[in-house]
């Protein structure tokens, strides 16, 4: 029966008194109606605006990949770093500004393990006559590069690989706090507590032993620390009074490491000081060195410096130290290349060479990366890598092996 006006049928007759009472909703029957029709109203609120939310993405789980990492790379040209956070979203929103590393990756195609488990993560692009030869440029979407400090302020944060190009350490958007991760077992573990603005200010270095088995990350700030952590048993100890690494040896039997975390002592005086720990954080040599001081070799027996000059003949140089004690065991004159260039040091490359790269006198330029016999001062460029790498580079195994 449908009712179209109160007390009134369709014919024209007019209901009895009890009837037209009870024909009337009532409280409990309006209240339903109320209900229903907000539910309705609300589900098709929620349909029409069902892509404003978008769900949450499940967690990435990145599988064993067996090609090595030749280096990582932050491209020259980016809309990222001039973007400003809007200072209405979240703490965690506002913190990560940028994820630009890419991981550069040489490997036949079909051959190993590549179970990165990324959406557009790789693709083949042929780097030689065989096209089973493959070259991929993977952007890494869960490793900041840029991190907000305050509303002024923002910085780089790094991400380190190992020489062999299978172990990796980066700030993990998704986590909040550095990982280590170990490539061909597909497994990342924490190498950090969580980080926040405040602390990443703090941040000084992060370090990979060659071998992949130790992990390091050190802070300066009010309580200067240094982090260590064994991968294989995810432990992480703390040694005070550290806020940088320069180096760590294989198994970290020797780091490499300062106390100072600013350039000035307590004296006043510029504090460079170099202390050689055991992974244990027992020290076991501490010397007065140069700021410049810096990468000890994978053996653990030395450190390097590069020197715009030495003398009166105003040649680069490179000073090759007893990690143990800083005496200077030789001094090799640098010749890149026939014309001037700025050297830069990128790390080692094995016991006996150490990686530079030529920069040129104009800034944002490069002459390549080369790499320098230790023992005879003999430089060879590396041909496997670009002249120029991007804004920042993070080199692991640069030379692409068939």
């Amino acid at each position: 029966m449908n009712e179209t006006s109160p007390g009134r049928v369709e014919g024209g007759g007019l209901l009895p008194e009890s009837k037209r009472r009870s024909a009337r909703p009532g409280p409990s029957r309006r209240t339903g109606l109320f209900v229903l029709l907000v539910f309705v109203i609300g589900a098709g609120f929620l349909y029409l605006n069902r892509h404003d939310e978008p769900e949450a993405l499940p967690e990435w789980k990145p599988g064993p990949f067996d090609p090595p990492v030749q280096y990582a790379f932050i491209p020259e040209k980016s809309d990222c770093r001039d973007h400003l956070a809007d200072a209405t979203e979240d703490a965690e929103a506002k913190l990560v500004t940028c994820s630009e590393w890419t991981l550069h990756t040489n490997y036949k195609n079909g051959q190993g393990r590549q179970e990165l488990d990324l959406t557009y993560g790789m693709s083949c692009a042929g780097v030689k006559a065989d096209e089973d030869d493959c070259s991929s440029d993977i952007q890494l979407f869960d490793a900041a590069s840029q991190v907000q400090i305050d509303d002024s302020y923002r910085q780089g944060v790094p991400l380190r690989i190992t020489p062999d190009g299978h172990f990796i350490s980066y700030f993990s958007k998704s986590w909040m706090r550095y990982v280590g991760w170990d490539l061909r077992a597909g497994q990342r573990k924490s190498i950090s507590p969580r980080l926040d603005a405040e602390t990443l200010n703090d941040l000084r270095s992060v370090n990979i032993s060659p071998d992949g088995r130790f992990f390091t990350v050190a802070f300066s700030g009010t309580q200067p620390r240094l982090l260590i952590t064994d991968f294989a048993t995810g432990q992480t100890s703390t040694v005070p009074g550290f806020c940088r690494v320069l180096g760590l040896s294989q198994a970290a039997a020797v780091i490499a490491a300062k106390r100072a975390c600013t350039d000035i002592g307590e004296d006043g005086s510029k504090d460079d000081t170099v202390t050689i720990l055991n992974r244990s954080g027992l020290v076991t040599g501490e010397w007065k060195g140069r700021d410049s001081v810096n990468d000890l070799s994978p053996d653990g027996r030395l450190l390097v410096e590069v020197l715009a000059s030495v003398g009166e003949d105003g040649k680069e140089h490179l000073v090759v130290r007893e990690a143990k004690t800083g005496k200077v065991v030789r001094t090799l004159t640098l010749r890149l290349l026939s014309e001037s260039s700025d050297a830069v040091g990128y790390g080692w490359l094995n016991n006996d060479e150490y990686i530079l790269q030529a920069e040129t006198p104009e800034p944002g330029g490069s002459f390549g990366y080369y790499r320098v016999n230790i023992r005879t001062g003999k430089s060879l460029r590396i041909r496997d890598l670009a002249l120029s790498l991007g804004e920042k580079a993070s080199l692991g195994n640069v030379r692409i092996k068939n």
